[in-house]
């Protein structure tokens, strides 16, 4: 056999040797890919039974829960609108009683103001009606004892007191 029979024989046995080669990876990759099915056909039967369920539920929760919220935020709106309409009326009602408390003093006041003025003219035209003429009378009694008392006691003492002066007696 030629040297060219032997180098053919040799590449056609390498060649037959990859082929078995080639097929034993073919067998193993379809061994792997059967494996990688049969795992992908479990896989696919527990999202099928167990996390589909679990996502239709999840969206069903999630369906009730945009509406629900929907519902609890127009409610929740609608109450705020409420309770800041109601403290605009409050803060109104507020305002108002504040400034009718305002008018009253500032009436009492005046009232009171008033009431003290009269008080004090009428106080001030009762010592000038009742006061003054008492005051008058007193004092034109007082002289009139004094002028009564000089008299007598002059007579009694007449004697007596002659070299004291008159102005000296008036004094008193």
């Amino acid at each position: 056999m030629s040297a060219h029979d032997w180098i053919q024989t040799i590449f056609v046995v390498l060649i037959g040797l990859s082929m078995i080669a080639m097929a034993g990876v073919a067998l193993a990759v379809g061994r792997v890919v059967t494996r990688m099915a049969a795992t992908a056909e479990r896989m696919q039967g527990l999202f099928e039974n167990d996390i589909r369920p679990v996502v239709r539920d999840l969206g069903e929760l999630i369906k009730v829960t945009r509406d629900s919220s929907a519902r609890i935020m127009n409610n929740l709106a609608a109450t705020s609108d409420l309770l800041r309409a109601r403290a605009q009326d409050a803060d109104a009602l507020a305002a108002d009683v504040i400034e009718r408390a305002r008018i009253e003093v500032i009436r009492a006041d005046q009232l009171i103001s008033g009431s003290l003025e009269m008080m004090q003219r009428a106080t001030e035209a009762i010592e000038r009606g009742v006061m003054v003429p008492i005051r008058e009378m007193t004092a034109l009694v007082a002289g009139i004892r004094e002028g009564v008392a000089f008299f007598f006691s002059r007579r009694r003492e007449g004697s007596k007191r002659e070299g004291a002066p008159v102005e000296e007696q008036l004094f008193i």
